[in-house]
């Protein structure tokens, strides 16, 4: 029922909501209503201060019984109350209005209500007092004063009903503000809601879409707090997956393409010599291309089963301290006949005699071997080799650069690759299976140490890559 966070989200702040403006309506109510009672019964108390002279001018005569109405009838416009007057013995002598006069006239008042006025005190009551009233009535007692001598008590009664026409009048002005503004909170809550949510569930569509193979839609942005980065980082991880699935899809076509291409000659030329095609003093020609494609294939997959290896943590590394520069000198004499046959020269120049490094001989041998291979395979005819080591600090440098024609700036950040080749002609003499260099960065990588590449076209190409350098021995 509630599986959209929208949903969700106006739900618990609407019970939030209204929950809070429950409480705080029976708080205020609570408060107001003490409030408007404490206030009725100072002014009861106020008023009947204000009506002590006059009973003390009544006493000596100075007025008569009609000034002292007009006195009650003044406070009985503004507060409706019923006023008794007894006697020290609670024996009601006068009571206002007139109309009243014939009920409670000679009636006597009971200790419990008498005895604390005649004390002195104040008495505040609510209820019907002792049901002489059919209604509740708030009502003050206070004692009646002369010359500092208490000679009897005047009770004031005031209709509760008052009170509470005062009160309803409240409690409606703070419900129809809780009804407006639990209206207006409503509309805020559902534009917060949606703002929060709306992004989350595009991000839902978008993650199904991706799912399904549709890698280029994108969450608009905008805010920027936490859900805004969230959909920053959403957008970066669409456009990371929409790479590796360009690489994945580039990759198995290039493996197909590479993996075709010979098996397709050799199926030719095998059934070209099966069906006599081929002559027999032409056989071993055809055998001996057949051969090279089958060690092309092989350098394929060995090459796919090191990058997978790497990819997968796999890979290992041995390391050990040897001698780099010895390292180069047995690769380039396990080269030499093939830089021969090419017309190259090789110009060699080691800054120390001895540059021991710390590494994986076997896989650094692996980026020397390669590095090199590249640098024969696309080094103008003639052309020279240069080949140079260096220490700086603790860090070893080996530097492969070549005559050839370089590559293309903005080809650059796409040598390392899987299948990758700045050169689109694939010729018989650069023929390669585009992986070299993806795993030569692979290993320099799991070695913490870092290569660079600086190329000019028409002027040549030149890698370079660190090791860990060690104190050679003496």
């Amino acid at each position: 029922m509630f599986r959209s966070l929208y949903v969700k989200l106006m739900v618990t702040y609407s019970i939030i909501l209204i929950a809070t403006l429950i409480v705080l309506g029976l708080l205020l109510s609570s408060f107001f209503q003490n409030s408007i009672l404490d206030k009725r019964k100072q002014e009861l108390e106020r008023e009947g201060n204000a009506l002590a002279p006059y009973f003390e001018f009544f006493s000596y005569g100075l007025i008569d019984v009609k000034t002292l109405e007009g006195q009650f009838k003044v406070i009985d416009r503004f507060l409706n109350v019923s006023i008794w007057m007894t006697d020290t013995t609670g024996l009601i002598y006068y009571v206002y209005p007139e109309s009243e006069a014939m009920i409670w006239r000679n009636h006597r008042l009971n200790d419990e209500v008498l005895k604390p006025v005649l004390d002195g005190e104040t008495l505040t009551l609510t209820g019907n007092f002792g049901d002489r009233f059919s209604i509740p009535v708030l009502t003050v007692g206070m004692p009646i004063r002369l010359n500092n001598r208490i000679i009897g008590t005047i009770f004031m009664h005031s209709p509760v009903q008052e009170v509470n026409r005062t009160l309803r009048d409240t409690y409606r002005s703070i419900w129809r503000s809780a009804f407006f503004s639990s209206i207006l909170s409503m509309l805020l809550l559902y534009y917060v809601s949606r703002r929060i949510s709306k992004p989350l569930t595009e991000m839902n569509t978008i993650s199904r879409e991706i799912a399904s193979g549709n890698f280029k839609r994108r969450v608009k942005v905008t805010t920027e707090d936490e859900v805004g980065q969230l959909g920053v980082n959403f957008n970066a991880m669409a456009d990371s997956l929409e790479s590796l699935e360009q690489m994945r899809r580039s990759f198995v076509a290039n493996v197909s393409h590479e993996l075709r291409s010979p098996l397709t000659s050799m199926k030719g030329y095998i059934q070209g010599i099966l069906d006599k095609t081929i002559k027999p003093e032409e056989q071993d020609k055809y055998l001996r291309v057949v051969l090279d494609e089958t060690e092309r294939m092989n350098r394929l997959i060995n090459g796919l089963l090191d990058l997978a290896q790497v990819e997968s943590g796999q890979f290992s590394i041995d390391i050990k301290v040897f001698d780099i520069n010895e390292k180069i000198r047995r690769i380039l004499i396990a080269h030499e006949e093939r830089i021969s046959e090419s017309n190259m020269e090789v110009e060699v120049k080691f800054g120390e005699d001895v540059l021991s490094v710390e590494a994986d001989p076997d896989r650094i041998q692996q980026v020397v071997i390669n590095l090199l291979d590249n640098a024969i395979k696309f080094n103008r005819p003639g052309g020279t080799i240069s080949i140079e080591t260096w220490r700086h600090k603790e860090l070893a440098f080996v530097r492969i650069a070549d005559q050839g024609q370089g590559i293309p700036k903005e080809e650059i950040a796409h040598i390392w690759e899987p299948f990758y080749q700045v050169d689109k002609s694939r010729s018989s003499r650069k023929v390669g299976t585009g992986l070299g260099l993806s795993i030569v960065k692979k290993i320099i990588d799991a070695h913490s140490q870092q290569i660079w590449v600086n190329s000019t076209p028409g002027a040549g190409t030149a890698f370079v890559f660190s090791l860990k350098a060690v104190k050679s021995r003496q």
